[in-house]
């Protein structure tokens, strides 16, 4: 079969969550033996090995899309061609995290838009956790039942990484490194962890937070000033806490993980976090690193249930500051460790798209939905008419 994979995030040597998504999707399918092809948002390259990329997405040439919906143009909808929703991200959750201006409102209203046209025109829908399917269930309703909704999250390559390693720009050799893996968004919850970085005083511990742009944009949403800030509120200083001013390439990822003690991602309690799948967490099991998460959501559900590291409630600051001497002792590093390296197996890209190629042949499975209702719900929200 013939599929074009889309996003409107850039594909490149550095990428972040939606696009490397993208990436390791498609070449899981070509692996599978799909002709497949590529089309990311603007500047993007080829990352390494894999299909090709285009410039313009190739409609013509694709039997199959795979597509988040919000990266779908509208003509999508119109088309005859096979119809992959990739929903693993919640950008909706997200979006009610953030502080609500309108931009952020017109965002929402664009992406909500999408839901009733998924709802009548996909012929499959990719989720990551069960929280994602009930949530998805709810907004397709009752008419088509029988869409084939696959359990399909984010994965780890097939080869494990190389055992090379970084020295880190203003940490201390002998410091144990706490890597707080991706962007410091609205709904994460950086202000925990520095507090409880702030209780244990002078010990030998590195808190690394990236500070440089996110892959595609200009400026950082959380950048070196923002870092000094949040620094002083708790009082802290290099190098107990330390900026990482440039996004890691996606091929030499490893080379921090190695270096790392600890991966933490925490949150705040908000909607975003149950239906999350912790993107970087993964990397983290891939890399053999052990994972500080809080509570809510899939992947601190798996962490807690096999020993990948510590899950802590959200804002529990003598909790997280218990957890991270804890997770810091060499016992309890080879007990995760062990752990992670023996699921990784289970995690690959090419695993997690098995379910995805077994039902390509037989779709689409169900007739499609009359059109013309979902359209008038879409332009309803479009005008403000809520979800």
């Amino acid at each position: 079969m013939k599929i074009l994979v889309l996003t409107d995030d850039r594909i490149g040597e550095v990428m972040a969550g939606s696009a490397l998504r993208a990436w390791e999707l498609a070449r899981a399918l070509a692996a599978a033996g799909h002709q497949v092809r590529v089309s990311g948002g603007p500047s993007s390259t080829v990352p390494g090995p894999g299909p090709p990329l285009e410039d313009r997405p190739a409609w013509r040439w694709a039997d199959a899309v795979l597509s988040p919906p919000w990266s779908l143009p509208p003509h999508t909808f119109f088309s005859k061609r096979i119809l992959i929703v990739d929903g693993a991200t919640p950008l909706l959750a997200e979006l009610d995290s953030m502080e609500q201006n309108t931009l952020v409102r017109r965002r929402r209203r664009t992406a909500g838009a999408r839901l009733p046209l998924v709802a009548a025109w996909a012929d499959a829908l990719l989720v990551a956790g069960e929280n994602q399917r009930k949530w998805w269930s709810q907004r397709l309703g009752r008419k088509r039942p029988d869409l084939p909704i696959i359990d399909l999250p984010f994965g780890v390559p097939e080869n494990p990484p190389s055992d090379q390693r970084a020295e880190i720009p203003g940490v201390p050799r002998h410091h144990a490194v706490v890597l707080w893996w991706g962007g410091v968004w609205p709904w994460l919850d950086l202000d925990t962890l520095l507090a409880a970085r702030a209780r244990l005083g002078g010990a030998p511990l590195s808190i690394v937070i990236p500070v440089a742009p996110r892959p595609g944009d200009s400026t950082p949403t959380f950048g070196p000033s923002d870092l000094d800030q949040i620094c002083r509120h708790h009082g802290l200083a290099p190098p107990q806490v330390v900026g990482l001013r440039e996004w890691a390439p996606y091929r030499e990822r490893h080379r921090l993980l190695n270096r790392s003690s600890l991966l933490a991602v925490l949150h705040r309690p908000v909607p975003e976090a149950d239906l999350s799948f912790r993107t970087r967490a993964l990397d983290g099991l891939w890399a053999g690193v052990p994972l500080l998460l809080t509570e809510g959501g899939e992947v601190s559900e798996l962490a807690r249930r096999h020993g990948w590291g510590g899950v802590i409630r959200p804002g529990d600051v003598a909790g997280t500051a218990a957890a991270l001497e804890l997770l810091l002792s060499p016992r309890e590093q080879e007990r995760c460790r062990k752990n992670l390296l023996r699921a990784r197996e289970h995690w690959t890209w090419q695993r997690l798209a098995e379910p995805l190629v077994e039902i390509l042949p037989a779709l689409p499975r169900i007739p499609r939905e009359n059109l013309l209702p979902a359209l008038a719900r879409a332009a309803l929200i479009l005008a403000g008419g809520g979800l």
